[in-house]
């Protein structure tokens, strides 16, 4: 992103998170969706909200607003984003949409956010008319038990789909066995 202080033009999907402005890299982004059926994970950090089922796979659910602030927000939307081990659903609130942003790396005053926020997730900040915006990147804060526990349920699921499937044909042998 240039020298100190030196903006970069990103295309980015915008979004909030609580009262905070938001921005993931486009490049990053898979999709965005209404919030899916989420089974919650036990033993996880408060801003896990657990697994939901993502193009057939079993993703983990990152509460971006609970990430950022610690405080519980609304969810209307979930980001599909690439991360360490595989796509995680970020809950969001409202997407406000693809926009080229202007953004700094966190440094000078702003660099204060990496003892609150990790600079790992922070890459860059910027601001939407007068309110700040977070450029995030590579979320990976969902920790390894989470994902051996999506691993977990996806190496299930073919087992479950054989299982029902079975049970089905059943049903459908004992209505026929009784029509």
């Amino acid at each position: 992103m240039g020298q100190r202080g030196e903006s970069a033009g990103i295309v980015a999907l915008v979004f909030q998170a609580g009262a905070l402005f938001c921005a993931f890299p486009l490049d990053e982004v898979v999709e965005t969706m209404r919030p899916l059926r989420t089974r919650p994970l036990a033993g996880t950090p408060p801003y896990v909200r657990g697994l939901a089922i993502l193009r057939g796979a079993p993703s983990p659910v990152v509460d971006v607003t609970r990430l950022l602030t610690g405080e519980i927000g609304d969810i209307e939307r979930y980001v599909a984003v690439r991360a360490g081990q595989g796509t995680i659903a970020c809950a969001t609130g409202p997407v406000l949409g693809v926009q080229e942003i202007d953004v700094v790396p966190p440094e000078g005053p702003v660099a204060i956010l990496s003892g609150v926020v990790s600079k790992s997730l922070v890459a860059a900040v910027g601001r939407i008319g007068t309110d700040p915006l977070l450029l995030l990147h590579g979320i990976r804060a969902v920790p390894d038990e989470v994902w051996e526990a999506a691993s977990a349920a996806l190496a299930a699921a073919p087992e479950a789909a054989h299982a029902t499937e079975t049970a089905a044909g059943r049903v459908a042998e004992t209505a026929g066995a009784a029509g």
